[in-house]
């Protein structure tokens, strides 16, 4: 239901912005610098050419808006585009590359590659007509596909999630923050990329609110994604289950507090309580390390400033928020903050106008905007004597 009610709209929204590219990339036409050579004149312009051959590596978890982002953006541009989807969802690209042939798209155009990831993506980038390779996934094979792709000397834009933090100012009412942290860590299960897991909520108020958020997370009945009334679905797969399982022992083992869930659902399906837990530390792996799950983090601060020192000391910069009733002193906080994409009271909504991307370990390169443009496109000088 949720792709039926958000991700078709949003994808179609997406590739109606994309097209409106077609007819605006541009280059731009330069005024030499250096003097001219007696009666001789110079002037240059740019252009820009399609890059070649995309490879675009999609995970689970969005099985058609992502792709729309990798194919739109390539086929705006000029460049012809092979897809390797996740072997968890297999046949939802193979639709679409049909509706395409039916459209009209020449045969070559949109090509799709199934099976499983490591070793069919690992050709996919080392073919000689591969200029580009577009991947969303994991930290982990994010990292394979940076090596495989500039080792041959292929552009690459990567986009491997991270651990996205949240930030609540004591401006705000306790019941304020715990709608935000619903907002912010739990659609899909928390199986976005962009989801923030680890918060950070002033120290006076941290209890009352896991007091509250215990009482709405108790409510939430995980049941099957197609029921209209579910607000919570399975996880994506057991290999996911057992991962996210692993990280909440590890919790248990270090001493953080299990304030919610933590325990898997009886009936079909890899079903999982939303999770909370209060952390001890910094230190917890549960501030380090992406779980890909319902599981929140929560830590208390004595000051602000402490708690922005300890959102950026990680190695993952994707996406952050600000939540406050103050918005100087939101946005001040927003652009301190080492990531890519900071929303202030709001959290996991992306427009295609905006540019998307992370920083420091969480990515290179950006997607929509027009900085889709850089990555997509070569660009040419061309001067000329007259």
């Amino acid at each position: 239901l949720l792709s039926r009610g958000l991700e078709l709209d949003q994808s179609v929204a997406f590739l109606r912005y994309f097209a409106g590219w077609a007819g605006k990339i541009t280059g731009e036409t330069l005024n030499v610098s250096l003097p001219s050579m007696g009666e001789e004149r110079y002037t240059a312009f740019t252009q820009r050419q399609p890059i070649g051959v995309v490879v675009g590596i999609v995970p689970w978890n969005f099985s058609i808006m992502i792709v729309i982002w990798k194919l739109a953006a390539a086929l705006v541009c000029g460049c012809t585009i092979v897809i390797k989807p996740s072997e968890y969802t297999p046949l939802t690209l193979l639709r679409v590359a049909e509706l395409a042939k039916e459209a009209g798209f020449p045969d070559g155009v949109i090509n799709v590659v199934n099976g499983a990831g490591g070793e069919i993506a690992q050709q996919l980038i080392a073919h000689p007509d591969c200029a580009k390779v577009s991947f969303t996934g994991s930290v982990a094979t994010g990292e394979k596909v940076r090596r495989s792709a500039t080792s041959s000397g292929k552009r690459v834009t990567l986009e491997p999630g991270g651990k996205n933090a949240a930030l609540f100012l004591n401006d705000l009412t306790e019941q304020a923050m715990v709608n935000g942290i619903l907002e912010a860590g739990y659609l899909n299960q928390g199986q976005i990329c962009a989801a923030a897991e680890r918060f950070y909520l002033p120290q006076e108020k941290l209890d009352t609110v896991m007091t509250l958020l215990r009482q709405r997370l108790s409510e939430i009945v995980p049941g099957s994604p197609l029921d209209e009334k579910t607000v919570m679905g399975p996880l994506a797969n057991q290999v996911q289950l057992e991962k996210v399982l692993r990280l909440i022992q590890r919790a248990r083992e270090e001493g953080d507090t299990i304030v919610y869930g933590g325990e898997t659902l009886p009936g079909e399906g890899y079903f999982l309580q939303p999770t909370a837990v209060k952390v001890r530390s910094k230190n917890s792996t549960l501030i380090h390390e992406e779980t890909f799950g319902p599981v929140c983090s929560f830590i208390g601060y004595q000051n602000e400033k402490e708690a922005l020192s300890h959102i950026n000391d990680s190695p993952f910069g994707l996406a952050a928020s600000v939540w406050s009733e103050n918005m100087s002193k939101a946005l001040h906080y927003a652009e301190d903050i080492d990531a890519g994409m900071v929303w202030v009271n709001m959290h996991t909504f992306l427009d295609p106008a905006v540019p998307f991307g992370g920083m420091k370990g969480s990515g290179i390169g950006r997607e929509f905007g027009s900085a889709f443009i850089d990555d997509y496109t070569e660009l040419k000088s061309v001067m000329v004597r007259y």
